[in-house]
This record gives C-alpha cells, structure tokens and sequence, in this order.
C-alpha cells in the first residue's frame, strides 16, 4: 500500500444526459478515493485520452447502450476508457500478481460470460485520478483485461494506443467466406427460378432454412440438395434473426426489409439480377454489428462467398480518405502512407485547411520515402462538380480502398459511388445503428463492391499495437495534439466536438493545473520542456519529465 494514496481525488462524473452534466459547474467534483476489496486493485490514473466516444456517451446518459446504471442522478458514471495506469494498492488475495508500480493499458472493451461491462461505460473509467480495477476486468471472458506497460513508454504516448488500436483492427476484420456451419438461413425470391445451393451453402449443414417467395419446384429442388425440409413461410416476422440471408430477385422494398434481418455478424446475399438497381440499408450495422452484404449474378446461392473478402487496403492500390485529415484520419492516412504493402496512390479530402497542413507537414517524409503518389485536397474550396472531376481524375476506374471517416450517410453514399472493381469501403465513422442509406446493389453484385466496419477492438489487437509501438515499428505519437490537466478535461472534450486540433488530446488527472495546450506549443510552457522535445520536435518521455516537476500535485 502506497502512503501516498489522498482521502480525496478529482472526478468527471456524468450525473445525466448532456455536457451540462458532466462534472459540476465545469469543474470537476471532488470524491473519496473509494477502497477496495481483497480481489481488486486501486490504481492511479496516469493519462486520459479524450475520444469522440465520450462525447457520444456524455449526449447519450442512459440513452447509451453500454451504459448499465438506472438512474445517473444518484449512480453516475466516470467515462474515459483510453486510460494508462499504475498499481497503488493491492487486494490481498492478488499480492502474488501483482505489485504497487505496475504499469498498465487497458482494453476496455470488458465482457464477462458474454456481457459488456465497458471501461469507462459501465465501469468507472479514467476521468479520475484513482480508479478500482476488478474481478470483470482482471478475469473476463478474454482473461485480463490489463496489458503490461514498460516504464520506458511516457503515458501520454500509451494513452494514443487504444486509438491506434481501434485503427488497425479495423483492418484486421474477418468476414465470413461461407455461410455459419449450423446456422440459421433465409432464402426470399422473387421470381420462379429454381436456385442452386451450391457447395458453400450444403456444407455448412444449417440448422434451419426458412423460405419465402420461392416456387414449388425450387422449393423442392433446395430441399433435395440440401437434405432438409425447409420452414415455409408467407411473411416474416420484423423480429426473425438469420445469420445468412440469401435474396433473390426480389423487389426493393423487399430487399431492404428482409436485409435487416440479420443476426450479428450476418451475410446478405443477393443473387440474380440486379442490374441498375439500389436499395436504402441499415449503414450502422455495417459497422457496429458487422453486417456483410455480398452478391453474385445467376442462380447459384454459394457464388458470393470468397469474392473480395477482406479488410486490408490492396497492395499497390488506390485509396480515398475522406475526413483523413482528422484526429483519427489521420491515423488512418500514416498507416496508408508507411504499409510497405499498402496503397500506392492516395488522396486524402478534408474541410479544414489547417489540418490538412499539419497531415502534410507529420507525414512528408513517409511519403517521399515510399515514393506514395499523395493529394490532399480540400472539398470546400471546389464546387460539388469540380470535386467529384478531382476524384475521377485520380482514380479514372475508381477506387480500390476508400476508408470513411465521415459519419454522414449522404457523405457515405456519395463516396460509394467512386467505388471500382472489387472496391472496398471500410465504414469506420461511428454512423450509429439504424441510420439507413442508399446502397448500389448492382455494384455489390456484379462489381464485387464489399463495405465492411467495425467497433473497437480485442485484446489481442490492443496486444498487437502494443508490440510494434514497443519495437518501433509504428510511431504513436504523431496523433498527439494537445495535453492538459484535470481542470482543463471539460475544455478538451469541447475541443474534440469543435474540431480544434489536428489529432488527439491527451489529459494528465494528476496535473491538475496544466493548461489545455497544442503540442506545437508546449514548448513556451517552460524552457525545460521546449529542450526536452526530441530531435523531430515531437513529444518525449524527457518532455512527460518535465510537466510532472512543473504540474504534479
């Protein structure tokens, strides 16, 4: 136990829905340091990264699917789940694991026999200056949830590499390439074609297969092949879960019905002919519950599968960031531009000049040395005609990769137009669930067009952006924005829904008087901390040093 350890600390709680209740007359509150029981650890919050998460979860109150408290009146909750933290105090059944001054991250996408107790959500995250790590976290269902931290990594750094993570997972996702093994199937047609399963769909041996719309004798041909009777039904239910839904030829009103009847994780596939056709789609889901449509023309159901199933941007491709210039663009944008196998022309568009200076400025050298044709153009300057010319100019057959980091369906929709042969579009802004919008079903079909999203991340990608930070292999602190103290966190996130800086804001909880400062200006805080930055200007673990003798209380 660490003497050290304060009767009182500062907190941001959330005591409703809306930034007016976040924290109490925009400061923060002050509250026991809570004790803990002999299977937990209270550990000191190092560093807060601020996301555009917590500016959702502080909107949404109980409104918030993660959120488990009933009444944040009287149960409020701390947000804050890109914490870096170190041990101050061990339960006593934990001595033989862990020890005061361990450092840690956290992966704070908790689950716990199959439920999310989220850091930062559900359990009170790092916008405070000690926080009670527990038995949800410590043994969850991926196991601990903590991952070892080194000294040598300052914890404003460690604080940018759950976002970093949250980026590479996102090309780290995987689709299915054949229908579930056991899983539950809807097959609609629309017209009296007879429908061949195909070898995909006979293996994965279904558990049911429901259909609609499909003629007697394609009824029983499906049958036959596939050894099972099928359930037949009129009409489905709005609240039927299928895990693969095949539609074929049907109408766009059905099409678009029948395609929100996915389970987590479903592929829709649509066979026939879809040529000239679109239909409106439930664009969240694509990213929050990993929806997959696919398709293929002819009549046989398995012929989607395996074609352009990936996630990661094609090797020597073109790519298109729109909003790439942002806090995580532009994670998005270093990736793109440093892959050894990643794209070899890219065009990045955003509305903010200034950011669009400084992703030109951190990136210039990456660019020239992997010799990555670059354009950065800004939409606001153009007419929607000349921007829409710029686009074509630059990829004439459209675009291999285009990575969205707009979460604006009509955005979304505009750039899905752009889309080439076997073109993927990763959907990683947050576009909430049930937001719909229009898709190009021919595209899909007959051009290969793949949209896949993601929310978060595992442990094991967490553990991956760990490592290669460790090994130099990626440079997380070019995100790095801004820093400030815990007076300043409100200030910060209002700075995140603005726009304000050209990347990430990182918050000391125990520097408390620390201003919200640029990280192109921290060096007029102290002349220790300008001659503490390294030889690129960037921020280091002398710089970290510094702060703490001039702010830490």
């Amino acid at each position: 136990m660490s003497a050290a350890i304060p009767k009182t600390m500062q907190a941001w709680p959330l005591f409703g829905a809306g930034m007016e209740n976040f924290g109490r007359n925009n400061l923060p509150c002050e509250i026991p340091v809570p004790e803990i029981s002999d299977d937990q650890l209270l550990v000191r919050i190092e560093a807060i990264g601020l996301c555009f998460s917590d500016v959702k979860l502080i909107r949404a109150g109980l409104e918030h699917p993660r959120v488990v408290s009933k009444d944040l009146a009287t149960d409020p909750i701390i947000p804050g789940h890109e914490a870096v933290m170190s041990v101050v105090k061990v339960g006593s059944k934990l001595t033989d694991k862990y020890k005061p001054g361990q450092r840690f991250i956290i992966q704070a996408d908790v689950y716990v026999n199959g439920k999310g107790f989220a850091y930062g959500y559900a359990i009170n995250g790092g916008m405070e200056q000690y926080s009670v790590i527990d038995q949800r976290i410590l043994n969850g269902d991926e196991g601990c949830y903590l991952l070892p931290l080194s000294d040598a990594m300052p914890s404003a750094i460690a604080a940018l590499l759950e976002p970093w993570t949250c980026v590479q997972a996102s090309y780290m996702i995987e689709n299915r390439t054949a229908p579930l093994a056991g899983g539950r199937v809807l097959i609609a047609a629309g017209d009296d074609q007879v429908y061949i399963a195909g070898a995909a769909l006979k293996a994965a041996k279904s558990s049911e297969v429901v259909a609609v719309g499909l003629a007697d004798a394609a009824l029983a041909a499906l049958e036959t092949e596939l050894g099972i009777k099928a359930t037949v039904a009129e009409r489905i239910g709005e609240n039927e879960r299928f895990d693969d839904i095949f539609l074929c030829n049907l109408d766009a009103t059905a099409c678009e019905f029948m395609a929100k009847l996915g389970n987590r994780g479903a592929v829709t596939s649509f066979i026939g002919d879809y040529a000239g056709r679109t239909g409106t789609f439930d664009l969240g889901r694509i990213h929050y519950e990993g929806f997959f449509y696919q398709g293929a023309a002819g009549c046989d159901l398995s012929a989607a599968y395996g074609r352009n199933v990936r996630s990661r941007m094609k090797k020597g491709g073109t790519c298109w960031l729109p909003g790439g210039a942002g806090a995580m663009g532009q994670m998005h944008t270093q990736l793109a531009v440093e892959n050894p196998d990643g794209p070899a022309r890219v065009i990045v568009s955003d509305m903010d000049p200034a950011r669009i200076a400084n992703l030109q400025r951190l990136l210039k050298d990456a660019i020239v040395k992997r010799g990555v044709e670059f354009k950065a153009v800004n939409p606001s300057t153009m007419t929607p005609e000349e921007f829409d010319k710029t686009l074509h100019d630059f990829a004439p057959d459209g675009f291999d990769d285009i990575v969205m980091l707009v979460p604006v369906v009509p955005v979304l929709a505009h750039a899905a137009r752009f889309l080439g042969k076997d073109g993927l579009m990763n959907i990683f802004a947050g576009i909430p669930a049930g937001k719909e919008g229009e898709l190009n079903i021919d595209g899909i079909v007959n051009s290969g067009h793949r949209f896949v999203g993601s929310s978060g991340s595992k442990t094991a990608h967490l553990r991956h952006t760990l490592a290669i930070a460790e090994k130099n292999e990626l440079k997380p602190v070019t995100a790095l924005a801004a820093i400030g103290g815990m007076n300043s966190l409100k200030q910060g996130l209002e700075a995140v829904i603005g726009a304000k800086f050209p990347g990430k804001t990182v918050i000391f909880p125990n520097l408390p008087d620390l201003p919200l400062t640029p990280v192109s200006e921290i060096g007029k805080l102290a002349p220790e901390v300008a001659s503490s930055l390294d030889k690129d200007g960037f921020y280091s673990a002398a710089t970290e040093k510094e702060l703490r003798k001039l702010y830490e209380k």
